[in-house]
C-alpha cells in the first residue's frame, strides 16, 4: 500500500525536496530484452503498438481486463484477459503497462501477484529508443545540483496553494526516482486538464483563446463547450501536416459564427521566427527535434499578432522556448496560461520559475492530469481576474 501524505505546507515541502535531492537516482530506461506484452489496449496501448511497430519490435499480445475474445489491437495483435495469459509468459515476458489514467503502483502490485515478473511503465521502455522516436514522456531527471534545489525551493514557495506543492513534489519523486507519491486532498484529475476550477471560475465570454499544439481540435471543442460557444477569437497553432489536415476538416464542421472567429496557423511556436527540423506524422508525438527528417515554419507568439487572453501551450517539449518568444505579448495582455511541463526536464523548475519571474501579480498553480509523471500542467492566473486560490 502506498503512503498517502498530508498536504505539504511550504516548510514541509522544502524538507521533502531535500529528501528527494539527497537520494541518488538508481533508475533508468528499460530496453526490450524479452518477448514484449502490453498491458492496456486503450488509447495509450494503441499508440504504443504503433510505436513498437515502427521500431520493428513485435508485440506478442496485449492484456486488458475489459476485452472480448475477438478483440485485436491494431487489427492484428490479440487482446486477452489477464487470467488467460500463459504462466510461462508471466515469468519470461516483458510487460509494458500502457495506463496513465490510474496509479501505476497498484497496477504493478496486482500484476506481480498474478505472477508477472518483469513489469515496467511503457514510457520507461520507449525511452530506450529516443534516438529513433520523437516521444519524450519517459525522461529521467538527473540528480539535482545545489542551485537546482534552491530554484525548485523558490518555485515551491511561489505556488498559490498546497495542492500545487503536492503536485510538484509528486512529479519530482517520479522523475527523479520513479517513486509514486500521493497526497491527501491533491488528487490526479485526468478529466479537467487545462480548465481546472480556479481557471473556470474566472473565464469571460469575450476570451481570445490561443491553442498552441491544437492537434485535431479536441481542446478547442472542450473550450467552446465551457464558454457556451461565446468567445472573442480562437487561434489554433499546429505544425504537423497530417494533424493540420484533420484539424481543418473538423473546423469545417463548426457553425459559421465560430469559423468566422477562428484562425489556423500551420507553424510551430519557438523563440525565433524561421524554420526548424520537425518530426511530421507522429500524431500526438510530432515535435521539433534536431534529428528530425522534416521541417516546419516557426513563429514567436509575439509575431502572431494575436491579443490572447487565454493561452494553452502544449508543444511536446518546446514550451519554454515558446514562452521566451512571447514575453512581450504575455506581459502586455496578461493572459491566463496553461502550460504543459512533462515532456522534458524544463518542467522540473525552469518553466514555472520563468513564469514566476516574468509575470508579476499572478497566482500560480500546478496540477497532475495523469500518472507516471505525465499530464503535469502549470497554470498562471492574473490577480486582476479575482482571487481564485
Amino acid at each position: 500500500m502506498m503512503l498517502v501524505r498530508p498536504l505539504p505546507y511550504i516548510g514541509t515541502a522544502q524538507e521533502l525536496l531535500r529528501q528527494l535531492a539527497a537520494s541518488r537516482s538508481t533508475v533508468g530506461p528499460q530496453p526490450v530484452d524479452k518477448p514484449l506484452v502490453l498491458y492496456g489496449a486503450g488509447k495509450l496501448g494503441r499508440m504504443a503498438g504503433h510505436l513498437f511497430a515502427r521500431l520493428g519490435i513485435p508485440v506478442i499480445y496485449a492484456v486488458d481486463r475489459a476485452c472480448h475474445p475477438s478483440d485485436r489491437l491494431l487489427n492484428g495483435i490479440p487482446v486477452i484477459r489477464p487470467e488467460v495469459a500463459d504462466p510461462g509468459d508471466r515469468e519470461t515476458c516483458l510487460l509494458a503497462v500502457c495506463v496513465v489514467t490510474a496509479a501505476y503502483e497498484p497496477i504493478r502490485a496486482a500484476l506481480s501477484a498474478m505472477g508477472w515478473r518483469h513489469i515496467f511503465p511503457v514510457y520507461d521502455i520507449l525511452e530506450s529508443y529516443r534516438d529513433r522516436l520523437p516521444l519524450s514522456n519517459g525522461w529521467f531527471a538527473n540528480d539535482l545540483s545545489d542551485d537546482e534545489v534552491d530554484k525548485i525551493g523558490a518555485v515551491l514557495a511561489g505556488w498559490s496553494d498546497d495542492w500545487s506543492r503536492a503536485a510538484h513534489l509528486q512529479f519530482l519523486a517520479w522523475r527523479l526516482h520513479r517513486e509514486e507519491w500521493q497526497f491527501s486532498e491533491a488528487p490526479v484529475c485526468v478529466e479537467d486538464r487545462y480548465f481546472i476550477d480556479p481557471v473556470r471560475r474566472v473565464l469571460r465570454s469575450s476570451e481570445r483563446f490561443l491553442d498552441a499544439g491544437a492537434h485535431h481540435g479536441q481542446v478547442i471543442a472542450r473550450w467552446l463547450e465551457l464558454v457556451g460557444n461565446q468567445c472573442g477569437a480562437i487561434m489554433a497553432v499546429e505544425p504537423d501536416r497530417e494533424n493540420v489536415a484533420q484539424l481543418k476538416r473538423w473546423a469545417a464542421t463548426l457553425p459559421q459564427m465560430i469559423r468566422d472567429h477562428m484562425v489556423i496557423r500551420e507553424c510551430a511556436l519557438a523563440s525565433e521566427t524561421g524554420r526548424k527540423p520537425y518530426s511530421h506524422g507522429w500524431d500526438f508525438s510530432s515535435r521539433l527535434a534536431v534529428s528530425a527528417d522534416g521541417e516546419a515554419s516557426t513563429l514567436r507568439i509575439d509575431d502572431l499578432d494575436f491579443p490572447l487572453t487565454f493561452g494553452k501551450i502544449h508543444v511536446e517539449g518546446g514550451e519554454l522556448d515558446a514562452l521566451h518568444g512571447g514575453v512581450e505579448t504575455i506581459r502586455r495582455y496578461r493572459p491566463i496560461l496553461a502550460v504543459t511541463t512533462y515532456h522534458n526536464a524544463d518542467g522540473v523548475w525552469r518553466i514555472p520559475h520563468f513564469l514566476m519571474e516574468t509575470l508579476s501579480d499572478y497566482q500560480y498553480f500546478m496540477r497532475l492530469h495523469g500518472w507516471c509523471g505525465t499530464g503535469a500542467v502549470v497554470y498562471a492566473v492574473p490577480n486582476e481576474r479575482g482571487c481564485v486560490a
